[in-house]
Formats: C-alpha cells, sequence, structure tokens
C-alpha cells in the first residue's frame, strides 16, 4: 500500500507544480549546454581522427635542393630508414577572382593514384586530374568565385597567366579552411605545373618515420636522421618542415573553445542546482509545522530525508527526459560548426554512452548533493521548532534594518536566499557581459591590425626585383607612397644542423620569415614590449615581433640571436621586441646587413605601399593598376596581399568562440531569470496572512502590487553592480586565453559600455516579468483568503 508520506510527497508537488516546473527547467537547460558541449567534443575528438589521421600526415617534409626523383623513392621505400616516403611540392601562385589576384597554393601531386602521405579524397569531378586542369579544395570554392567545371586564370612567380579549368573538387582534411586563410588550394600534376611555366620538379619529400614519433622533438630528431643519411647519399636538405604530430591545423584552438565552454556549462550546472535548493528551501518553508506534525506521529528523520532526495531524483528525471533530446541536437549543431571551421567531415554523428552517463549522473548526483543542505535543515528541527514556526514575521526583520524602507527589509527578510538569488543573477550578468567584453576586446584587438600598418598592399616577389620596379609602381596613380623591403624565410638556426621549421605542409602555420624595413620607414609602427625599434646604421641588429620572440624565450636584450637564411646561419643581437598583431613570428633587421647576409644588393623581394583610396572600391581600382603595372615590368610576383585580407582571416579564425561565449550567457541569463522568479514566487506565499493584514490596514491590490514589484528591483540592483564587478576579473581571465589561442598574447582588457547598459535592460526587464505574476497573485488575494492560509 502506498505510504502516507509518499502521499504528502505528490500533494506537495501539485500544491506547488509552479515551482517545481521552475526547477526542472533550469536544471534541464544547464544540462542541455553540459551534454552539448561534452557531445561534440566526443564527436569532434572522434572526427578529427577518421579526417585528419586518415589522411596519414607526413611525420616530416625535406626539402631537397635538387629535387626528389624516383630513384631515391625506391631506396627509401625498400629501405629501413622510413615507413612511407612521397614526392610533392607546394608553389605559391595566384588566382584572378574578379578584379583582384589571390593567393593560390598549388600542391603538384606526381601520382593521384598512388597517394601515400598528406592524402585527400575526391568529392566530385575527374581524379585524377587532366592536364591543363586542376582540382581544388572544397572551400575554396568560395574564395576562386569558381566551381567544378569554370576557368580560372592563374599565374605562377615563373610563368604568364593561363587559363586553367577545374576539374573537380576534393576535401583535404590537412588544411585548414580556405575562407579563413584567404587563399585557395589547387591540385596539379607536374605537366600542368610545365604548362604554367615552372620547372616540372619535385623538392619535397614527405616522410613518415618508422617509430611515428608522438612528439615533435622526437619528430625533429627522426627529421634529422633522415637529412643526415640524405647528405651522406649527396643529397643536400635544405630545410626540414616537422608538424606538431597528430594535430590539426587548428585542433588546439577546437580544444580550448571546448574546455571554456565546458567550464561555462558546468557553472551553469552548478548554479541550476543551488536554484533548485532555494526553491526546496522556500516549499520546506511552509511545510515546517507540517514536518513536526509528522515527526509527532512516528515519521523518523531518515524517512523525510528520503523523501525530499525523491523529489529531487524526479526533478533531475524529468529534467534529464527534457534535456537528453536537445542536447544531443546540440552537439551535433555544434560539432557541425566546428567541423566546418576544422575543414572536416563529420562520418558519425552518434555519441558515446559516456555522454549520456555522465548527463545522468550531473542531473541525478548535482541537485541532490546541493539540496541536501536545506533537506538537512528542515528535517533535523525539533518537534518544537517545528511547531513555534510562522514562516516569515516581523520577528525575521533584524532591528537595524527597522529604519529601512519597506520593500528593502523584507528583502533582507531572507539573507541566506537573497545571496543565493543575487548569485545566481550576477553570475549570469558577469558571463552576459563577459561575453560582449571579449566580443569587444577581440574587434580592438583587430583594430591594431590597421592601427600600426599604414600601407595597402604589401607585394612578394620570388626574386629580388631591381630598383625601377618599385619606381614604376611609385608612378602608378593614386599610388602615394611605397617602400622596398627585403624579406627572407628564416627559422631559428642551430650550430651544425639543418633549418627545422615546426610548420605545416601549407607553410603558414608556425613560420618565421626575416624583413629588412627601408631605414625610418613610416608603413608600420608597432608598440614596443621592451628595448627599442631599428634606427639608421643599425648594424647586425634584429627586433624580434612577440611570435618571433617566443620561439626563443631564452633570449634577452643583446644577447645574439642566430637566424638561418636559406641554409646559412646569420648572427644578430637582439636590440627590441614588438607587439604585432596579425602576422607570423617576424624577425626585423637593417636593410645593409640584410642585403649582406641574403646577397640581394640593392634589390628587393617585398614592396609595401599605400594609396590615396577613401573606399574599398577606390583601393580594389588603384591595385588593379599596381598589378598592370607590375606585370608590364615582367616582376616575379609570387603573392599579393592587401591589408584588409590580412584582417578579415585573423577574425575568421575566433568567430566561433565569441558565438559560443554569447550563447553561454544566454543560457546563464535564463537561469538567473528563473532563479529571480523563484524567489518572489516564494515571497509572496510565506507572506500570505501579511499581505492579508496589510489590506486590513488599507492597501489597496495596486499599492501590493507595486510593493512586490519594488523588492525584485532591490535585488536586481545590486545583482547589476555585482555582475559588473565580477566580470573584469572574468574578462580578463578570458581575453588571457582567447589572446594567446589567436595572437599568443592577451587581449586587450575592454569593458563596454554596451554590455553594462544591456545586461541593465536585461535585468531589470527579467526583474519586472519575472515577478509581475506573483505581484499580481498578492494583489489579488482577499482578506479572507489571505488571513485563512498557515
Amino acid at each position: 500500500m502506498f505510504s502516507v508520506r509518499w502521499h504528502k510527497l505528490i500533494g506537495d508537488v501539485r500544491a506547488e507544480a509552479g515551482r517545481a516546473a521552475v526547477m526542472i527547467v533550469a536544471i534541464a537547460v544547464s544540462l542541455v549546454a553540459v551534454g552539448a558541449v561534452l557531445g561534440a567534443y566526443a564527436i569532434l575528438t572522434r572526427e578529427i581522427a577518421v579526417n585528419y589521421l586518415g589522411t596519414r600526415p607526413a611525420s616530416a617534409t625535406l626539402e631537397l635542393s635538387n629535387g626528389v626523383d624516383a630513384a631515391l623513392l625506391q631506396e627509401l621505400r625498400q629501405g629501413s630508414i622510413v615507413s612511407e616516403a612521397e614526392a610533392r611540392d607546394v608553389i605559391l601562385a595566384r588566382a584572378r577572382v574578379g578584379d583582384e589576384w589571390r593567393p593560390l597554393l598549388l600542391f603538384v601531386v606526381d601520382d593521384f593514384d598512388d597517394l601515400r602521405l598528406n592524402t585527400f579524397r575526391r568529392e566530385s569531378g575527374a581524379f585524377p586530374p587532366p592536364e591543363g586542369t586542376m582540382l581544388i579544395e572544397r572551400t575554396a570554392v568560395g574564395m576562386l568565385a569558381a566551381a567544378e567545371g569554370d576557368a580560372v586564370l592563374v599565374k605562377t612567380p615563373s610563368g604568364s597567366p593561363v587559363s586553367v579549368r577545374i576539374s573537380g573538387l576534393v576535401h583535404d582534411p590537412g588544411l585548414a579552411p580556405a575562407w579563413q586563410e584567404r587563399e585557395g588550394y589547387g591540385y596539379v600534376t607536374r605537366a600542368t605545373l610545365a604548362r604554367l611555366g615552372e620547372a616540372p620538379v619535385l623538392h619535397e619529400l614527405r616522410i613518415e618515420a618508422r617509430d611515428r614519433p608522438r612528439d615533435i622533438a622526437s619528430a625533429e630528431r627522426a627529421a634529422l636522421e633522415i637529412a643526415g643519411w640524405l647528405g651522406a647519399r649527396g643529397h643536400r636538405v635544405h630545410e626540414i618542415r616537422v608538424p606538431p604530430p597528430a594535430e590539426h591545423p587548428h585542433q588546439r584552438q577546437m580544444t580550448t573553445v571546448l574546455i571554456l565552454m565546458l567550464a561555462f556549462s558546468g557553472l551553469a550546472l552548478v548554479l541550476s542546482a543551488t536554484l533548485v535548493a532555494t526553491s526546496l528551501a522556500a516549499m520546506l518553508a511552509r511545510q515546517v509545522r507540517e514536518i513536526g506534525v509528522m515527526k509527532t506521529v512516528g515519521a523518523r528523520t531518515s524517512q523525510l530525508v528520503a523523501m525530499y532526495v525523491v523529489l529531487l531524483l524526479a526533478v533531475g528525471a524529468v529534467s534529464l527526459v527534457l534535456a537528453v533530446p536537445l542536447a544531443v541536437v546540440g552537439a551535433r549543431f555544434f560539432s557541425s560548426a566546428a567541423a566546418t571551421m576544422l575543414n572536416l567531415t563529420l562520418t558519425c554523428s552518434t555519441l558515446p554512452w559516456w555522454v549520456f552517463a555522465t548527463q545522468v549522473a550531473a542531473g541525478l548526483v548535482v541537485p541532490v548533493v546541493v539540496g541536501s543542505i536545506p533537506i538537512a535543515r528542515a528535517t533535523r528541527m525539533t518537534v518544537r521548532e517545528t511547531i513555534d514556526q510562522y514562516g516569515v514575521s516581523p520577528d525575521t526583520v533584524r532591528a537595524r534594518f527597522a529604519a529601512l524602507p519597506m520593500p528593502l527589509r523584507n528583502v533582507l527578510r531572507r539573507p541566506a536566499r537573497l545571496g543565493l538569488t543575487l548569485g545566481l543573477l550576477a553570475a549570469g550578468g558577469a558571463m552576459f557581459m563577459t561575453a560582449i567584453n571579449v566580443s569587444a576586446s577581440w574587434e580592438k584587438n583587430l583594430a591594431k591590425i590597421g592601427e600600426t600598418r599604414f600601407y595597402d598592399l604589401e607585394v612578394r616577389f620570388r626574386a629580388a626585383e631591381p630598383a625601377t620596379v618599385a619606381a614604376r609602381v611609385a608612378r602608378v596613380p593614386g599610388v602615394t607612397h611605397v617602400e622596398a623591403w627585403g624579406y627572407s624565410p628564416s627559422a631559428i638556426a642551430r650550430p651544425g644542423q639543418i633549418d627545422v621549421v615546426r610548420t605545416y605542409p601549407d607553410r603558414g602555420h608556425g613560420s618565421l620569415i626575416m624583413l629588412a624595413p627601408p631605414p625610418r620607414t613610416t608603413l608600420v609602427r608597432f608598440p614596443l614590449r621592451s628595448g627599442r625599434w631599428l634606427v639608421p646604421g643599425d648594424s647586425g641588429a634584429v627586433v624580434l615581433n612577440h611570435s618571433a620572440a617566443a620561439q626563443v624565450p631564452n633570449a634577452r636584450l643583446g644577447d645574439r640571436v642566430t637566424l638561418s637564411l636559406d641554409g646559412a646561419p646569420t648572427s644578430w643581437v637582439l636590440s627590441g621586441i614588438v607587439e604585432e598583431i596579425g602576422s607570423p613570428a617576424v624577425a626585423y633587421v637593417d636593410t645593409e646587413s640584410f642585403s649582406r647576409a641574403a646577397g640581394t644588393g640593392t634589390g628587393a623581394r617585398m614592396l609595401r605601399l599605400a594609396t590615396s583610396a577613401r573606399s574599398a572600391g577606390e583601393r580594389i581600382a588603384i591595385l588593379r593598376r599596381v598589378e598592370d603595372a607590375l606585370a608590364e615590368a615582367g616582376a616575379s610576383v609570387e603573392a599579393g596581399i592587401p591589408l584588409a585580407e590580412l584582417r578579415t582571416a585573423i577574425g575568421d579564425h575566433i568567430v566561433i568562440l565569441i558565438r559560443s561565449l554569447l550563447a553561454m550567457a544566454a543560457i546563464m541569463a535564463i537561469v538567473g531569470a528563473l532563479g529571480l522568479a523563484s524567489t518572489m514566487g516564494s515571497s509572496v506565499v510565506e507572506r500570505t496572512r501579511e499581505f492579508g493584514i496589510l489590506s486590513t490596514l488599507g492597501a489597496t491590490p495596486k499599492r501590493l502590487k507595486r510593493l512586490v514589484l519594488a523588492e525584485s528591483f532591490f535585488i536586481a540592483g545590486p545583482s547589476y553592480a555585482l555582475a559588473w564587478v565580477l566580470s573584469v576579473p572574468l574578462t580578463a581571465l578570458v581575453d588571457g586565453l582567447v589572446g594567446n589561442l589567436g595572437f599568443l598574447a592577451a587581449l586587450p582588457l575592454v569593458l563596454s559600455h554596451t554590455a553594462a547598459l544591456e545586461w541593465l535592460v536585461v535585468v531589470m526587464t527579467v526583474s519586472f516579468f519575472a515577478t509581475l505574476v506573483p505581484a499580481t497573485r498578492a494583489g489579488a488575494l482577499t482578506v479572507h483568503d489571505a488571513l485563512a492560509r498557515l
């Protein structure tokens, strides 16, 4: 037979249906967040292995000065020094898109039917591509504004523009999306490369080390050993490129985002459980005398505890029923968005069992643990103590609060509940403002790209071009200033070793370059972190940007830094470190020292130019005239990079994190609103008889309604101030995390006035509507109904 206490529990739930619904919704919302983030993590971790590791990424790429021949490949494949080897090459070309030229990475493959390392798969069209055509990576369609069957005008550094038809699409999970890098990806045969005007020689030897190293230091040692073996056989290795083993180019970005989101999801769960505890405490406050009666007729404390624990378990179970399906949808949506950022194809969106197990444990255990505090307090009271309870009465108001306005005195009657409600609203507000603050900090950091650079276009050449080329560009209408810079790929040199660069096959991530600006350049002005900038006649001095300084963490001002130029070590004295946002690692040296070290004479491998353009349209027109002038001069243009493209590329890398923070802010705001609604509902219920007495003394329903609404605003006001205070260190924490993820430097701390104003509007609006129902209920009570309630 069903026990009396269980009948009572069911009756209590029916009587407190609104409060029970608030508890269920709060837990369900947080469980959706936890499940979605955990599910996305599980899916993406698995899919990175399927996609990226499925390409069999090379342990290292060795660049051979004289190219890789078939005999060497055969010897390597039959020997025991490597487990696999393949010849490739990468050419930085350009593609004509509308009125501008965009960078195009051409991956040259010897045999498309025998891909062994860094593989990619056919999406559509011809495979392998017929001679004179190219395949493009699927994410490059938008960047090239062309699809399968279309023709693209392609120009390599040594060739003339050639129309190349796109014969198909491929998916290459080893590359970051083309729209993030602001360049196209094409795949051609050696025969097609020859048609484009380049020598059909493959200089890259991609190898898979025999022991498949799991860390980058082991991979470097294995690559150096193989380079020594090649050198002993007459094959000169110019450079070694080693990517982080088994790590997608943007995997660190994905992992950081997910860990951050999981931390905030866990916080939302704790806050939701706290809301449950607050609501349960309010429910028990009404039932204290009933608990005393039950103890009088023989109920044991353990039985009462079990009754309310079952209630919490039931709340958690119903929340799980609502949350699990939504979490599955959220996990698939989030993982799909992240997969787009990582250029992955989701082969399976099934969530593993441990995600559901974690959700179930969180949904059942956390509310019980947090709710055990009010349960213990209520069930351990003696019979005498319970019978003496009358809910909230004037006696509960401390004497020192007697002079305060009535709404404020009412708010202070339950200090513990007030603290919990303030915590809920403050945490939600802090997260809301932090999300907007971080977004503003990110935008301010991106603005530094334009604030520290005063040119519109950067042009790189394959070989040093004479000064006449710069003079010719300076005469182009609309060009206001041109500077010729020294440019060369570089590396941190190690005595007696071949250059090792920690970069991926796209040669972008992790690279180091050396630049030689002209004396008193006016086209860049980077803020100093330490030391000084280059001065005229600064022979042998080097200034590192902060990304380059991170590669030599132990170097101090005045120390000698050894950098490699074309395989030859060069020694420089470190004179300064600058902050340069939106750039790879760069070492700045004076032009004379660079010319001697690189042997470029008076020529330059890079031009930077400013224009008189006042709009994007004018800028494009001027840049088109510059391109025409360079073509007439026969310059071996390798890349032309508008400054606007650099800003776009950097911004696209972190957009998913900003959007995720805003989503978490919305969840926290919902939890905070539910907490306030629960608090005000409890307050009205507990003070029912008080409202009846006030009515007998002449208080009108309208006055009672205003009284309750005023109480909610007395809670919202301090919560807003506390949220703002909490948002400052939280913003600084997330700024540091996001900045180091994207820039290797913390974002500037920005406390957005917009964020503060928006949360003020939100918290006041939430306070009004969360209190409107209980306030209306209080005003509608008749004197008879109010005094008839316990």
